[in-house]
């Protein structure tokens, strides 16, 4: 289970603790204290009509809120959706209606920056809570005046502001939850937002993501020296491009200032570069010496990198264990993860993370040749350019 599948669980949990609650301490009773002519229908119907008005009004606030917050904070729009509904810019600058999948609870609107430094995305996350901020407030001036008894069917009033109050603050709940859900929610956002270098990093990924998805080439790729968990990822990309392109020094390097940080960054962004660096021992320098690396690594390390938790820490496991221990058990035990590890990457960085098993593998072979590491999935479904260095080898033998 990931981290943020337990996040949302427990976010989800609350949302239901708090519609129970409301549902058996409040709307039962007031309901119960109605007559037929206190409402305009029936009790179920207009609950029913108030839940789903409410989670439609709701929805739209906060991406609405999004739209125009991201346009306050100078950023241009890619994508609006809205429970399904909404339009996506295409590759002609022009935004075309559809219907679309989406990551989060009501919708999404993917941003980019008009400028890294000066697009401020804050103003995106504060304004859908300036609207629940609204709502709030005339829930309670509903549920008051339906109280007073100087209007005209104030039960059913009454009725409504509690309903519409509830739906709001659980769906408001789930998007300010201090922790990435199904998408990365504006709580989520909240907690790495805190200080112009995130900000500049987050505005740096939204860039790249964008070029990404219209087919244009990364060029020029930033990378933070003042590294934080969040700059960290950012970093990941120029690691993971200087490793599509072969240059295992350059992705040490830039992985290095994550090392350099420890303290500055959490222990399993720390230990995640740590196999990174582990791995890319193993497959660039000698051997005596990433030998020497890996048997002089704390034990916190090397237990983060036995958990195979992920690939970089599988492709370290794999490559210790075959060339550091020489244990073809334990080297084929960290190759049986390494499908499931597959299952977490991006799919841009996948045919990266073939390539690199391939690799381990290859480095494995020349130590140990009569080990059969051939019978694995993700080695068959390999790219063909990870054929180029077997053939070379058939070149060299026939030479």
């Amino acid at each position: 289970m990931k981290k943020n599948d337990t996040m949302g669980y427990v976010a989800y949990a609350m949302m239901l603790a708090i519609a129970l609650i409301v549902a058996f301490v409040v709307v039962r009773p007031l309901i119960g204290g109605l007559t037929t002519s206190d409402l305009p229908m029936n009790s179920y119907l207009y609950v029913f009509i108030l839940i789903v008005g409410s989670v439609l009004l709701n929805a739209l606030f906060i991406e609405l809120g999004h739209l125009f917050g991201a346009k306050a904070g100078h950023y241009t729009i890619d994508q609006w959706i809205c429970l399904g509904l909404g339009a996506k810019r295409q590759k002609d600058g022009k935004m075309k209606f559809s219907f679309s999948d989406f990551d989060g609870l009501t919708g999404s609107t993917i941003i980019v920056p008009k400028d890294i430094k000066k697009s401020n995305p804050r103003h995106y996350i504060y304004l859908p809570l300036v609207f629940f901020l609204f709502e709030a407030v005339a829930s309670v001036f509903m549920i008051a005046f339906g109280k007073s008894g100087h209007v005209t069917k104030g039960g059913a009033l009454e009725l409504a502001g509690v309903i519409v109050l509830t739906i709001s603050g659980m769906i408001y709940l789930y998007d300010i939850f201090p922790a990435a859900l199904d998408g990365a929610n504006d709580g989520y956002l909240l907690t790495i937002l805190n200080n112009q270098t995130n900000v500049e990093a987050y505005n740096e990924l939204l860039l790249q993501q964008h070029k990404v998805a219209f087919g244009e080439k990364i060029e020029n790729i930033q990378i933070f020296d003042h590294v934080t968990d969040f700059t960290a990822t950012i970093n990941s990309v120029a690691i993971y491009d200087a490793l599509d392109k072969g240059d295992y020094a350059r992705a040490l390097e830039v992985n290095e200032k994550t090392i350099l940080s420890k303290g500055k960054v959490s222990d399993t962004t720390y230990q995640e570069a740590v196999a990174q660096k582990t791995a890319l021992y193993f497959l660039s320098k000698p051997l005596e010496e990433a030998k020497e690396f890996f048997i002089a690594l704390p034990l916190e390390s090397k237990k983060h990198i036995a958990g195979l938790s992920t690939i970089v820490s599988v492709r370290a496991y794999v490559l210790a264990s075959g060339l550091a221990e020489e244990s073809l058990g334990e080297t084929e035990a960290a190759l049986e993860k390494a499908d499931h590890g597959l299952t977490k990457v991006s799919k841009d960085r996948l045919p990266i993370e073939k390539k690199l098993l391939s690799n381990c593998i290859e480095a494995i072979a020349k130590v140990h040749p009569d080990w059969d590491l051939s019978d694995y999935d993700y080695l068959k479904t390999a790219p063909k350019a990870e054929e180029a260095p077997v053939a070379d080898k058939k070149d060299e033998d026939k030479k």
